[in-house]
């Protein structure tokens, strides 16, 4: 057989494994910000790529005590929120400096990209191996 017959296998297998991790970050993130808090977008900072640039936003807030700015873990092309705006944000007590911002979506609707990314690993795999 030649490698050909396992490439569809290695990309299926990428895919779960990319989808696997993105949703394990996720819940880990997710997991350790118990404190909840509103801060102020002060802006974003951008990474670029190959495939597009990346914005991930930088809040500051307060639990009360101190003042924080966070730069939060997860970054996107585009945002719909803009510097100066509140924003809910949920802060591990034992990191201030990591930060889970709230989002417009529910937790179970953020977890169907990963979801949704290991089902289409598997669906390659189930095509090509068991289709033909």
């Amino acid at each position: 057989m030649s490698i050909f017959y396992y490439l569809p296998a290695l990309i299926g297998i990428v895919f779960i494994i990319v989808g696997t991790y993105h949703g394990w970050k996720l819940r880990r993130l997710v997991g350790r910000c118990k404190a909840a808090a509103t801060g102020t977008l002060l802006g974003f900072e951008q990474q670029k790529s190959k495939s597009g640039d990346r914005y991930f936003p930088v809040v500051e807030f307060s639990d009360g005590e101190q003042t924080y700015r966070a730069r939060y873990g997860f970054g996107s092309p585009e945002w719909d929120i803009v510097a100066g705006d509140e924003v809910d944000l949920r802060y591990n007590p034992d990191n201030p400096e990591e930060i889970y911002l709230y989002h417009k979506q529910s937790l179970r609707q953020q977890y169907a990209s990963p979801f949704f990314v290991i089902v289409g690993g598997l669906i390659f795999i189930f095509a090509y191996y068991y289709l033909l």
